[in-house]
């Protein structure tokens, strides 16, 4: 569950473990999530530690929020990934090779995202499932 002597935030945290539960299919596109004071006694922590887990999701495009009605999972959230690159990453859009055609699962001539990270790092993405978002200002 939730660790305070990791090296990421609670809220963090917190945000992972909503994700992994969307993605495992606990709650399906359009589903209302449970209130903000249920998660707060589930995981318990502040009302404020929630909503900023909420505010993750929402950034990486899983959730919507409607005033006064709560947050619902994204449709298709599970398939788009949001990319924020830092300093040093590098970001290059080109068409996938024919081993990442079959290990993506991609038709002929599709485009792949191949996201480079200081370190080493490399992930390659299909295309259209990746969002590219600005640095947050």
């Amino acid at each position: 569950m939730i660790n305070y002597e990791a090296d990421s935030p609670v809220y963090e945290q917190i945000a992972a473990l909503l994700r992994a539960r969307i993605e495992a299919g606990e709650w399906a596109p359009r589903q209302r999530l449970p209130s903000v004071t249920h998660l707060e006694q589930e995981y318990g922590v502040a009302r404020q530690t929630v909503l900023q887990a909420l505010s993750v999701l929402r950034d990486l495009g899983i959730v919507y929020t409607v005033k006064n009605r709560g947050s619902f999972v994204k449709v298709g959230a599970d398939f788009l990934t949001v990319i924020t690159p830092e300093p040093g990453v590098r970001i290059i859009v080109r068409q996938a090779s024919d081993s990442e055609q079959r290990e993506l699962d991609l038709p002929e001539g599709a485009s792949v995202v191949v996201v480079e990270r200081p370190g080493g790092d490399v992930q390659v993405l299909p295309a259209d499932r990746v969002e590219i978002r600005g640095p947050k200002s």
